[in-house]
């Protein structure tokens, strides 16, 4: 029995060797899992907010057309030298303006006026008997690239006039799916997009009185690739693989590849995660393939981990043979005593490295909660900011903050994050809601409703615009996080709330279904549905919630 205890010694090191090893491979692999998730939800909606940014420059520009009468080459010209979109709103091919003819008198007056700004030569192509046209007329910048679309008939191609039906039957933005635009040359072909605004004839400022027809386009030109690498960090896209479809995966579908003409770096494909996106009722499969980029979790992921893995691994194995070793009684007494001091030192080295990695790993630990999520969002702030230099926005952005924050502080919220123009903040509620779970949120958000002659009179109005918001609430659960003490929820209910806020009236509020059984019966607040064209995903229903 006794010759059986060295056996023993190094078959149960062995074995909480590989164990060790084991539970750190596996929580390293879990944190990796969930870094790689946030990682894709934050692209997600990084490109949701650039393309919406685009409708608010593209609704300035048809801001600027609806108070003229008419708007000739040079007003265009000074236009887009004083607004220098392409510093403010990377990944733009252009921006242009297309006018809607359906006679020959209507294409020769066009012709003419051009003529008188110095485009004699202006032609629509493709040349043809068609019942209506919608020509490039400007384009903005005028490059070798665009200089190709001046004149181009959009309504001649089917995707592109698909486009323009859809906003012109819906007063609405439109986009176009996947195109080649007439701007590409036999270099670096890009998958390409148009969005639309449209506006109408009485939309003008001396043409209300005309029968409501539409008068034209204002379109942003999107080339895909540039707007991606514009958006997305070189080291996410260097440790993943990122491929967008347009409507339904397949290869003559696909709008972007990170892996175009095979041009990548090698990385293992440890993790997918793949999203549709509503794009102004488009749909976009984002999929994202391969590894987080390690911008949280340096020391324990990629190489540093498996070489600390590695050492664990060795440092047990040696330790184990170690007490093979010893249990033989093969060394004399005096080396015995010196080598069982050094094999306590060792096994403390070993349990301090196990300790602060387990430590470190703790650091990112998600759980669920449930809660009713808020969000307040500047309207229009691209536009406004754009006519700020940086110290006016961050002067207003600052009292926003602050007007805001005290609001939420005074009701008991939890402020998450200050995006600058948005606050994210949350009240806490029980997985079986009741009426009062909601109230004290809805207070606050109401009383945010009302803050809004305190926040602009707070503001120089000599500099600044009139500032106005839109809040919305959700009730859900959500998962959480921290990150060097920094405390993060996402999921799910945190991208209805977001979604849901375009759907509020201006500095008004709107709540989801779930908030709304809650409290529809209660006579201090009048409920009113939002309207009946809300997109499932979003809940049952959206309502606008305010003070009777």
């Amino acid at each position: 029995m006794t010759n059986l205890k060295p056996s023993v010694t190094l078959i149960i090191g062995l074995a909480v060797t590989a164990f060790i090893w084991s539970l750190l491979d596996y929580t390293e692999r879990k944190n990796a899992k969930a870094e790689f998730d946030f990682e894709a939800e934050r692209i997600h909606q990084l490109i949701g907010k650039r393309i919406s940014s685009y409708e608010g420059l593209l609704t300035g520009v048809k801001a600027f057309f609806m108070a003229s009468k008419e708007v000739s080459l040079q007003e265009w010209d000074i236009y887009f030298e004083k607004l220098q979109f392409e510093n403010h709103y990377p990944g733009l091919q252009g921006i242009g303006y297309i006018q809607h003819v359906s006679t020959k008198k209507d294409i020769d007056k066009l012709k003419a006026r051009l003529q008188t700004y110095g485009m004699s030569d202006y032609k629509i192509k493709p040349e043809g008997d068609r019942t209506d046209y919608f020509p490039v007329v400007f384009l903005e910048p005028l490059n070798h690239r665009n200089e190709k679309a001046i004149g181009y008939d959009i309504y001649s191609e089917t995707i592109r006039r698909n486009a323009i039906e859809s906003a012109r039957s819906r007063e609405a933005t439109s986009i176009t799916k996947k195109i080649t635009l007439v701007q590409e040359n036999d270099e670096n072909i890009q998958s390409g997009l148009l969005m639309n605004i449209p506006f109408f004839t009485n939309e003008r400022i001396d043409k209300q009185d005309l029968p409501r027809e539409i008068d034209g386009i204002i379109n942003a030109v999107i080339r895909m690739d540039d707007f991606i690498t514009s958006l997305i960090e070189p080291a996410v896209l260097e440790n993943m693989h990122m491929v967008i479809h347009d409507q339904h995966v397949s290869d003559k579908n696909i709008l972007f590849d990170s892996h175009k003409n095979g041009k990548h770096k090698g990385f293992p494909a440890r993790f997918k995660h793949t999203k549709v996106l509503d794009i102004y009722d488009q749909k976009w499969i984002v999929t994202l393939e391969g590894q987080p980029a390690a911008n949280y979790l340096p020391l324990f992921y990629g190489g540093k981990s498996k070489n600390i893995n590695l050492v664990v691994l060795l440092v047990g194995f040696a330790m184990s043979m170690l007490g093979f070793y010893l249990s033989r009684g093969l060394i004399t007494t005096a080396r015995l005593r010196v080598e069982k001091q050094a094999d306590a030192l060792s096994l403390k080295t070993d349990q301090d490295i196990i300790k602060r990695q387990e430590q470190s790993l703790l650091k990112f630990k998600d759980n669920s909660e449930y809660l009713v999520v808020c969000i307040i969002d500047i309207q229009d702030s691209t536009l406004i900011t754009s006519q700020l230099s940086e110290h006016e926005t961050a002067e207003l952005y600052s009292t926003f903050d602050k007007v805001m924050n005290q609001i939420i502080l005074k009701h008991g919220g939890t402020v998450v994050k200050s995006m600058g123009d948005a606050i994210l903040y949350y009240f806490n509620a029980s997985p079986s809601p009741s009426k009062d779970d909601y109230m004290t949120a809805i207070d606050c958000c109401l009383d945010m409703t009302t803050a809004n002659e305190v926040l602009n009179n707070s503001l120089n109005h000599a500099k600044t615009h009139q500032i106005n918001y839109r809040i919305s609430a959700v009730y859900g659960s959500v998962m959480s996080a921290s990150k060097n003490d920094i405390q993060d929820i996402f999921g799910s209910t945190v991208n209805r709330c977001s979604k849901i806020n375009r759907y509020s009236r201006t500095n008004g509020l709107v709540v989801s279904h779930e908030i709304y059984e809650l409290v529809k019966n209660e006579e201090a607040y009048h409920l009113e549905k939002a309207g009946d064209n809300i997109r499932s995903e979003y809940g049952d229903g959206v309502y606008h919630i305010s003070k009777v």
